[in-house]
């Protein structure tokens, strides 16, 4: 049974609240993945530190986020939503404006695991905040929807950061993304609170494991950390694949045919999870996302790679969605912040340990079994779907 989680009467997706909160979803999405891509570079280029470095500044901002989102949940049940929402942005402002001025590698860590804190902190609210200003019967297509300002926000991030690299240099971009800060700490302003706050704040309860993850929704939560895993060797791995099979130039477009791809699909998802079921959402995803790494295993042409960037956007992104719909589905109100917390710890953590595992497998078996094992990977996370919720699903 679905748990009505909305105070106000809402009729449509696309209301004032839902704008606000996407744009500033939007808008600290595009100052991680722009930076993601540019640090590594900047650490190098203009540092003059080793090329290794690069994974740590990316793997210190997971930690970082992972650190906010174990405490949001709680957060969320004791404090206003609007007001946390100020805290992560004044902490994310802080740490743009301190790119600029940083000239040593353990302030630049330090630095990337504030703005990781920042990240994870804001995206648990904004993600939790959608739930309550979209209509109750809607759910499925509302969340989806608003999924897409961290989806274009993987392709145009670091499409920008590397045009922006280039023609303006490190330090200009960085000033850009102070601007970026400010406009969300602006957005923030304009968010009405009692549109997004949970209710039955300041509750009196035992701190306990309960109050940092939500039981239910671990099961289901795991399956997302399994396929996530799948999804972290195409992050961590896919240039260098293709650089092995002499398409290293091919290897931008990936991200960009992959956000396409889930654009093109997410007027008929989200609709479709809401007047069927979940199932008819989550078990086609599966299979697409299996079918890409298919073909991405056996690339050998343009052709193939772009087939592949299709199917696993179609795959992977609608999955998440859906699951992340799901999850919210399936608690009362006030575990509504808790769940959310729980689901991004268990999708952040694929991202953390993935590149990691997956950093040690392929020398030994290289690029080529890797995507093959990835093949394995979503058909684990498709059988365990199946047992801990799909079967369940009438």
């Amino acid at each position: 049974m679905e748990t009505d989680h909305s105070k106000h009467v809402v009729t449509k997706i696309f209301n004032q609240s839902f704008l606000e909160i996407f744009l500033i979803n939007f808008l600290v999405m595009i100052t991680f993945y722009s930076l993601t891509v540019a640090i590594g570079p900047y650490a190098v280029d203009a540092l003059g530190l080793s090329q290794a470095v690069g994974g740590l500044l990316v793997g210190i901002t997971v930690i970082g986020s992972l650190f906010a989102r174990l405490s949001s949940g709680i957060l969320m049940e004791k404090l206003n939503t609007k007001q946390i929402l100020f805290v992560g942005a004044g902490i994310l402002l802080i740490s743009l404006i301190s790119y600029p001025l940083i000239t040593s590698l353990s302030l630049l860590v330090i630095m990337r695991f504030v703005q990781g804190i920042a990240i994870g902190l804001i995206g648990t609210i904004t993600n939790t905040a959608i739930v309550l200003v979209v209509p109750p019967d809607r759910k499925s297509e509302g969340i989806s929807y608003f999924s897409l300002s961290t989806i274009i926000a993987t392709a145009f991030g670091p499409f920008l950061a590397l045009i922006l690299i280039d023609s303006i240099g490190f330090k200009n971009l960085f000033f850009l993304e102070i601007i970026l800060g400010i406009l969300v700490l602006a957005a923030i302003f304009m968010v009405h609170e009692s549109a997004v706050d949970l209710p039955n704040k300041g509750k009196h309860q035992k701190i306990s494991i309960h109050s940092f993850v939500e039981p239910k929704v671990l099961p289901i939560a795991l399956v997302m950390l399994i396929a996530a895993i799948s999804y972290s060797a195409i992050q961590s791995d896919l240039s260098f694949f293709m650089k092995s099979e002499h398409m290293a130039k091919y290897s931008s477009i990936f991200f960009v045919i992959y956000a396409v791809s889930i654009l093109a699909s997410r007027p008929f998802t989200g609709v479709l999870a809401d007047k069927k079921n979940e199932n008819y959402v989550a078990y086609p995803s599966f299979i697409l996302l299996i079918l890409g790494f298919v073909a991405l295993s056996q690339v050998n042409g343009v052709f193939l790679f772009i087939v592949s960037a299709i199917l696993i956007g179609v795959g992977f992104g609608n999955l998440q969605s859906t699951i992340q719909s799901t999850i919210a589905k399936m608690v009362p109100i006030d575990r509504l912040g808790v769940s959310t917390s729980t689901y991004f710890i268990l999708f952040d953590l694929a991202f953390g340990i993935g590149p990691v595992i997956l950093g040690i497998i392929a020398p030994i078996i290289g690029f080529k079994a890797l995507f093959e094992l990835m093949i394995f990977v979503v058909a684990v996370s498709l059988v365990l779907y199946y047992f801990v919720h799909g079967k369940k699903i009438q």
